[in-house]
């Protein structure tokens, strides 16, 4: 007896350290596609862990993703491309080609959903989620959809062809709604969509960056921050909205807003160029208050309707326009105090390139007040005698 004893003992250590979620149990690679051990998306996110990645080979997957686990702090639960990009597909709906739902502490790299007949992705009261090398094809309401969720990270993304239902489609291409915080958009290309672009709304302490983007050919605005709070829109590139009342860059409050107030909001270093309205258009629906805004070191031009509309019911606190290039002619400040802004060309490098030509009249004679460190190619301010005006810092 002893003996079997001692047997039974020995299988058992050996057996239950492998088993599949088993306590104590390391982080798993759990491998889909084509030689992997799981033949969809699904099956392997619904057994996957804290800590585990789901590998998926190149090609597409039809049926979509629902999650329906947690991962855990430091311990995030992956879904990885391999070899090139996965690409879900499916008919999504209100809760999403890719259905995050609340679930947090998960990320999503090299992977695409394309084709939803409701939303790309959809997002609510979830939280630390990261969307890397993340692309969204086509989409008949909002493309990546984030509601009351907070530390979310969406870098060098791709997002096109969503809110094919036009103007009757719910949330916009990259939507950052009702609540959601901390969030960072940068490196990413947003573009050709049915809506807005980018779109920071109802957040009241949003703290939200959005950076370094490419945002062109939606119908507008390209970016939008509609009722919120503390958010920083830098170094983006906006150009070619489709709608004749649509701007390059819209800063509002809507009816929608329960609290009617935008403040805080800062935006700086962006080239606006080639919209179908002004390239920065301040906008009430009714009644409203704007707040602390600041726009310095930007450069407007070519843009349909002027560089800078402002308009408002009321504006309060500190609000400046400084240091910003007015391609398109004068600008009636308002409620702003303006200076070192400059009207017309400065001398353009060159048509369709808005860094400074040598000699231009932006060079060193911006104000250092509220200058950012850096202009939109990431070079160093002041690079000369001082700083420049517009967008970019002449070397």
């Amino acid at each position: 007896m002893r003996g079997v004893a001692g047997v039974v003992l020995t299988v058992a250590a050996m057996v239950v350290p492998t088993a599949v979620g088993a306590a104590g149990a390391g982080p798993r690679t759990l491998h889909v596609g084509p030689g992997g051990e799981y033949a969809t998306v699904q099956a392997a996110a619904d057994v996957a862990r804290p800590g585990d990645t789901v590998a998926i080979a190149a090609g597409t997957y039809p049926g979509g993703l629902t999650i329906r686990h947690d991962g855990g702090p430091g311990r995030p639960i992956r879904f990885t491309g391999v070899g090139g990009t996965a690409v879900l597909t499916g008919t999504g709906g209100d809760a999403g080609l890719l259905a995050v739902g609340n679930h947090s502490w998960l990320e999503f790299r090299g992977l695409t959903v394309a084709g939803s007949t409701g939303f790309g992705v959809y997002a609510e009261g979830a939280h630390d989620l990261v969307f890397d090398r993340f692309g969204v094809d086509g989409a008949r309401d909002g493309g990546l959809v984030l509601v009351a969720t907070r530390r979310a990270t969406i870098r060098n993304c791709d997002i096109r062809g969503t809110n094919a239902r036009g103007t009757s489609a719910d949330h916009e291409a990259l939507s950052i709604a009702s609540g959601s915080s901390d969030v960072e958009v940068s490196g990413c290309r947003v573009h050709d969509n049915g809506e807005e672009g980018i779109d920071v709304k109802y957040d009241d302490a949003a703290r939200v960056k959005i950076h370094h983007n490419v945002v062109t050919g939606n119908r507008g605005p390209n970016i939008y921050v509609d009722s919120s709070s503390t958010v920083d829109v830098y170094a983006n590139v906006v150009s070619g909205t489709r709608n004749a009342g649509k701007a390059g860059i819209g800063l509002a409050v809507e009816d929608y807003s329960e609290t009617r107030l935008l403040s805080g909001v800062r935006v700086f270093d962006n080239l606006s160029t080639g919209n179908a309205q002004a390239g920065l258009d301040l906008w009430v629906e009714s009644t409203g208050t704007m707040r602390d805004l600041t726009v310095v070191n930007n450069t407007f031009a070519g843009n349909a309707k002027g560089s800078v509309h402002v308009g408002g019911d009321r504006f309060a606190g500190t609000n400046t326009l400084r240091n910003n290039v007015f391609g398109d002619g004068p600008v009636t400040a308002g409620p702003f105090t303006a200076d070192h802004n400059l009207t017309g060309d400065p001398g353009f490098a060159a048509p369709g390139d808005y860094h400074l030509a040598p000699g231009s009249a932006a060079v060193d004679t911006g104000s250092a007040a509220l200058a950012p460190a850096f202009d939109l190619d990431g070079v160093p301010r002041p690079a000369g005698a001082g700083f420049d005006i517009g967008a970019y810092e002449r070397r």
